[in-house]
């Protein structure tokens, strides 16, 4: 096997939206407490996936990424096979937000509520905005992180006296020139939901309510 790579640089940083995500890095294990440089008794951890800067992550599709749950950031992990959700590269150093507890962060869910992850800034390489948008919900349609077919731009709701920026319909069908980055459920019609919204495109405006 011949190895034709080189070591000259070549990634230009700066031409996506960078946004601190949560790292979905599974469960933690605890290692045994060790003695650090200082002399003082050091708790250390690892994760079952985890994940380091300069590594390329994939957008979390799991229904526990609600806006509130993730305190608006999106989720991401490394990829799996055969996904087409590989969404950017993580630029910063990871920075761990609580030390996990080793009963309550056996899942995403558990995780998330008792903020036992890492976060990073990662650099998103589809081009174009990265918006809080706001869901009306119909009742039949969940929001999941990365399908791009179920948004419709809700001119209703838009254009409605005192309103400002994106309001979505959840729907079935027709969305174009969006990525959801949240995790919406389908609730009951007329509800509504806050998420992160990844525009790549134009949009297919819809009536809503």
């Amino acid at each position: 096997m011949t190895d034709n790579t080189s070591a000259i640089a070549g990634s230009y940083a700066g031409s996506g939206p960078v946004i601190e995500c949560i790292l979905d890095e599974g469960a933690p294990t605890y290692a045994a407490t060790s003695i650090g440089q200082n002399g003082m008794l050091l708790k250390t951890v690892t994760f079952a996936s985890q994940l380091e800067e300069g590594m390329v992550v994939a957008l979390s599709n799991d229904t526990a990424n609600t806006y509130a749950a993730t305190e608006g950031m999106p989720v991401v992990e490394k990829a799996a096979i055969g996904e087409s959700l590989v969404i950017g590269q993580i630029v910063s150093t990871p920075e761990l937000k609580r030390f996990p507890s080793s009963t309550d962060a056996d899942t995403l869910a558990k995780r998330l509520a008792g903020k036992y992850y890492r976060t990073a800034l990662v650099e998103l390489h589809v081009p174009g905005r990265v918006v809080k948008a706001e869901i009306m919900q119909d009742g039949s349609n969940a929001l999941v992180p990365g399908v791009a077919t179920t948004l419709n731009f809700n001119i209703t709701s838009a254009y409605t006296s005192g309103n400002r920026g994106y309001y979505f319909d959840s729907a079935s069908t027709k969305g174009v020139g969006c990525i959801p980055m949240h995790y919406v459920a389908a609730g009951s019609d007329g509800d509504t939901a806050s998420a992160l919204v990844l525009l790549t495109g134009l949009l297919y405006a819809a009536t809503g309510a």
